[in-house]
Order: C-alpha cells, then sequence, then structure tokens
C-alpha cells in the first residue's frame, strides 16, 4: 500500500511534492521515490506522512508524527487497539495538526454514488460480504477487514452504530477469528448483518441496503450499482464516478490540508469508531459457547 500512495503522489505534482519513503525491508522501489535512511528522516522532512506499515506498528509512528507537528494519513485500521485509536484521536484533536484515516472504501465509486443518493433519505437496512483470501495478519478478521464495513454503515447510515451480537471462529488454529457474522443496527434506525471471510477462495465484496423508496445492490469489486424501486420496476444501472478511488483520496486529502472541508475522508475519531466496534464483535466471537440444550421425552404410557 505504501507503493501505491507513492504512486498516486508523484502523479499530483500539482498538489503534493513527494520527498521520499522510509521502508526497514530492502524492498525495490521506483525511480521516482527516494528511499530515506530513517523513519525520523522522513517525519522531519515532511508535511504530511503517509503510514503504510503493519498493523502492530500504526500506533508508535503515528504518535510520532503527531508529536514532531506533522499531518498524517495511515492505513486503515488507525491501531490495532480500540483504547490506543481513541488516544490518538484525542491527541491529534488537541494540536494544530490534522490525522486522517485511510478508509479508502469511502472512495470507491459505488460508495462515492450511494453517498450522493443517500443524502435526502435513511437506509433502513443494510447487508455486508468481504470475503476471500487475504495475507495473515497480527489481528482478527474483524479488525483487518471489517472496519471498513463498520464505518460504510456509520459513513452511509447517518447514525452511530452498535453491535448487537456477533458469532465467528479460528479455521486456521490462531486465536484470532478467521470469519465472522455481525448484527448491529444505528441511532439513525437502520439495522445491518456482515459477514467477513478470510478462508473463501474467492473474492467477493458485496453492499445491499434498502430505504422507504429503493433497494440498492453492489458490487464494490466489480464497481456496479443497481437499484430497484420498492414499488416494483425494471432494475437500472446507476452511473458511477471513474476516478481511481487512492487518486480521489489523495485530492481530498489535499483540499482538506489547503483549508477546505474534509468530504470523504475519514478522520480519527471516525477511525476510532471502527476499530471499537471491530474489538466489541471480536470479544463477542471469543465467547464460550453454551453447551447444547438436551431435553428427554418420556413416552406416553
Amino acid at each position: 500500500m505504501g507503493l501505491r500512495h507513492a504512486r498516486v503522489l508523484a502523479g499530483l505534482a500539482e498538489r503534493f511534492a513527494l520527498v521520499g519513503g522510509y521502508d526497514v525491508r530492502e524492498v525495490e522501489v521506483p525511480s521516482y521515490l527516494t528511499r530515506l535512511p530513517s523513519e525520523a528522516e522522513a517525519i522531519a522532512r515532511a508535511d504530511v506522512v503517509v503510514i503504510a506499515t503493519p498493523i502492530d506498528g500504526h500506533a508508535g509512528v503515528v504518535s510520532r508524527a503527531l508529536a514532531a507537528g506533522r499531518h498524517v494519513l495511515v492505513e486503515k485500521p488507525l491501531c490495532a487497539m480500540g483504547a490506543d485509536a481513541h488516544a490518538l484521536a484525542a491527541a491529534a484533536a488537541r494540536g494544530p495538526t490534522r490525522l486522517f484515516v485511510a478508509h479508502s472504501e469511502r472512495f470507491n465509486p459505488v460508495v462515492r454514488a450511494l453517498a450522493r443518493l443517500l443524502r435526502d433519505e435513511p437506509v433502513l437496512a443494510f447487508d455486508l460480504q468481504r470475503v476471500g483470501p487475504s495475507k495473515p495478519t497480527e489481528v482478527g478478521v474483524l479488525v483487518n477487514l471489517a472496519v471498513h464495513d463498520f464505518d460504510l454503515a456509520a459513513y452511509l447510515g447517518g447514525g452511530e452504530v452498535t453491535v448487537r451480537d456477533a458469532v465467528g471462529g479460528a479455521i486456521s488454529g490462531d486465536a484470532a477469528e478467521d470469519l465472522a457474522h455481525v448484527l448491529f443496527d444505528t441511532t439513525a434506525g437502520a439495522v445491518g448483518h456482515l459477514y467477513v471471510d478470510r478462508t473463501l477462495p474467492a473474492r467477493r465484496r458485496s453492499l445491499a441496503l434498502a430505504t422507504p423508496r429503493w433497494i440498492y445492490e453492489a458490487d464494490l469489486l466489480a464497481h456496479r450499482l443497481v437499484r430497484a424501486a420498492r414499488a416494483g420496476g425494471a432494475r437500472t444501472d446507476v452511473p458511477l464516478p471513474l476516478e481511481e478511488p487512492l487518486v480521489a483520496q489523495a485530492i481530498a486529502l489535499a483540499d482538506a490540508l489547503d483549508g477546505g472541508a474534509a468530504r470523504e475522508l475519514a478522520a480519527a475519531a471516525d477511525g476510532a469508531r471502527a476499530v471499537s466496534l471491530a474489538e466489541r464483535a471480536a470479544a463477542m466471537c471469543a465467547r464460550p459457547q453454551a453447551p447444547e440444550a438436551h431435553m428427554a421425552a418420556r413416552r406416553p404410557q
């Protein structure tokens, strides 16, 4: 993800000057990216630091960048633990610098179209699926991946999200969950279901939602959005913006740092909320299962 961000920033020369990048690994870097010798130098030379380290490194690097007076865009999740995420959000709120979380799914063409269409109509129900193989991480699938969907539920639903129940399990033998089903609702009145699973061989990212007038079905990978009227009628494709999500995110970042509105960008508080929701769902998945109830029936005499 760091190299992807570098490519995008290098292509927006009218908005950013890419001063370099630091990586603890000896990876090959493109010609437009200057390799810097240390994290400290990377932070010192920057106005804004983009952080795309493994998840367990987020909290430390974000904290050091904020302490140095730098603006930060950090890959999701904000960090591995909800308490640390809220502490970082509070630290950013106290200072002059700004902290954003790269919940780039907000810039998916489907989500950008939905955000516009849902401005004047409440969401009644969500069904989200995020499945398929992913690289091993130090956290479970809820903190690693489902944070996208918790953020989308709050962003599109227009209300705070509460996790009501969750079940899941570890297929790989690790302590953290590999799959989960989560039930949630929002203060705006929506109810929702999320299925996340990193054990399936084929990737699928889907979103269905209902409003009083419309049913929307979306493929977040193929960038397709279809809607149908609740009262009946043909299913129609919704036109989508063509801008690459990471490019749209970088432009929104530049606009925000130039004094404009943050628009679709996820703020630190948004990122902290997503981590806390994922933690709550993970804790529910880890509950001991109740023993099966056994009922004895006596044959009538």
